[in-house]
């Protein structure tokens, strides 16, 4: 289950007690559609988050940071491409996958493989263009540890 809609009942959820019955997240991301501002009913509450959690359920992941994702994606602390360990994420998500592995990478928790003359390593990735291989770092396991993460 998604983890956000642990012990929530979505059926018991009304417009005047979700402050009270949603986590403060979903609280927040929801408040807009709510009246005054917004114009929420009970109905439209209810399959509103019945949605988020049903996209929450489809990836674990989706309320997490980018970076996180990686870190949790490379945590078995074996070599890949983005497109080894997302294959199927768009290619805008990979993108953006690859310029959070370049903040990973100089934070010290990710390398590129290279071979022994210090030449980027390279496979051949789905779309068939030749990607980098990341290797995870011991210090991208610390970083889990120290956010409660190594056993999502």
């Amino acid at each position: 289950m998604a983890h956000r809609f642990r012990d929530v009942d979505l059926s018991a959820v009304t417009v005047e007690n979700c402050e009270e019955s949603l986590p403060e997240s979903l609280f927040r991301q929801l408040e807009m559609f709510l009246p005054p501002e917004g114009s929420f009913d009970d109905g439209c509450l209810r399959r509103y988050l019945e949605n988020l959690k049903n996209y929450e359920e489809e990836d674990a992941n989706s309320n997490m940071t980018l970076a996180n994702r990686l870190r949790l994606a490379f945590r078995d602390m074996r070599p890949d491409t983005i497109c080894g360990k997302f294959p199927q994420a768009e290619l805008p998500l990979k993108r953006r996958l690859r310029c959070v592995a370049e903040y990973l990478i100089r934070s010290g928790e990710l390398d590129k493989v290279r071979d022994a003359e210090g030449k980027l390593t390279k496979k051949r990735g789905v779309l068939g263009k030749m990607v980098v291989l990341y290797q995870p770092t011991d210090k991208l396991i610390e970083s889990l540890a120290r956010q409660g993460l190594l056993d999502a």
